[in-house]
């Protein structure tokens, strides 16, 4: 299956989380001198662990390191989500980042690696009639080389209110993930 062309206006976002020792941002680099990038864990929780963090890359599908994230996502070198939105990188990565955060089982919480194409397959994102950044996502699905590529339209992922928290059905099927 060929990669879905963008929508009209709509720039790319990479998630990317490096499947390898060597960290994402140095892998980017390989690729091209300047990047455009935030790491998905700036102004978290989880602000500690920016060495581990994925990061979220702005990107034009001609370029060589979009080019290059989507040959090692369809590999398995490099897990992670393409998003398509109209608004900007900082945009994205708030929307990304206010979901990193869920409430669970009942009342625990934790961090959820929803950018793994794994888990964002498992929750079955439901279509939202309302835009709300991420107008789609892509994401390739399957063992490497084996996979394709899947999107959801205007994607919801879970209920947002009062808190991100998955529901029953989401927290039974996401146990049963491997990685």
């Amino acid at each position: 299956m060929v990669l879905p062309e963008a929508s009209t206006d709509n720039v790319r976002y990479l998630v990317l989380e490096s499947s390898q020792k060597a960290g994402v941002t140095r892998l980017l680099y390989d690729q091209t001198g300047n990047p455009e990038w935030v790491y998905l864990f700036a102004d978290t929780d989880w602000q500690l662990y920016l060495a581990e963090s994925p990061i979220v890359l702005k990107a034009t599908q001609q370029s060589p390191e979009y080019q290059w994230a989507v040959q090692e996502l369809k590999g398995g070198e490099l897990t992670g989500l393409i998003l398509e939105s109209s608004d900007g990188l900082e945009a994205v990565a708030g929307w990304l980042r206010a979901r990193l955060k869920v409430r669970f089982d009942g009342h625990r919480q934790g961090l959820l690696r929803f950018y793994d194409p794994k888990i964002w397959h498992r929750l079955s994102p439901t279509f939202s009639q309302n835009i709300d950044v991420v107008e789609r996502v892509i994401y390739w699905y399957g063992n490497a080389g084996e996979g394709r590529w899947k999107t959801n339209e205007k994607p919801s992922p879970f209920t947002m209110f009062p808190m991100p928290t998955l529901n029953e059905t989401q927290w039974k099927t996401l146990n049963t993930v491997t990685a």
